[in-house]
């Protein structure tokens, strides 16, 4: 792990402290529903209690290879997908200091960006997500999907000249 453990911290103290956010980030922008996606990271670090090793825990790929899992599963329980990306992605854009024509504008551009992730494939949308969102690292997000590095990268680029084809 890079960030030293203090004094007294247990394995899974330190785990949980520095894992729960970027894995918190990736399931609610996964489901859209903060009680959910708290209730799955729950879910993600028992499994990976169960199953780590003696002496310490998996690094941070292995856990949201765990989370990716755990939301697909979800879904397949649940059996209905409806997202409306802008309320949730979105809203922390708009600023109550504003005014109007900025908060138009933000709208705008809001309702633009999430029209432009709907062209991406269910990948490209996940390697950004897990790039942008969860900032993982290309390394860590190949050890994740079981791809090369390039690949990821290959993949990122187009998925971002996309958008950015889309957008402009």
């Amino acid at each position: 792990m890079d960030i030293e453990k203090s004094q007294g911290e247990s394995d899974f103290d330190y785990v949980y402290t520095h894992y729960f956010t970027p894995l918190f980030r990736y399931i609610f922008y996964q489901t859209k529903n903060r009680e959910v996606a708290e209730d799955l990271v729950q879910t993600v670090f028992l499994k990976a209690l169960r199953q780590k090793d003696t002496n310490n825990f998996p690094p941070l790929p292995y856990f949201f290879t765990i989370a990716r899992n755990t939301v697909i599963d979800y879904w397949k329980k649940k059996k209905e997908i409806t997202i409306d990306l802008s309320s949730v992605l979105f809203s922390s854009l708009l600023d109550e200091h504003d005014n109007p024509q900025e908060k138009l504008e933000k709208e705008f551009d809001a309702k633009e960006i999430t029209q432009a992730l709907e062209t991406l494939n269910y990948e490209q949308k996940e390697i950004l997500t897990l790039r942008f969102i969860s900032d993982l690292s290309n390394k860590e997000i190949s050890a994740m999907l079981g791809k090369t590095e390039e690949a990821v990268r290959q993949i990122q680029y187009r998925a971002i000249k996309k958008l950015r084809d889309t957008i402009l």
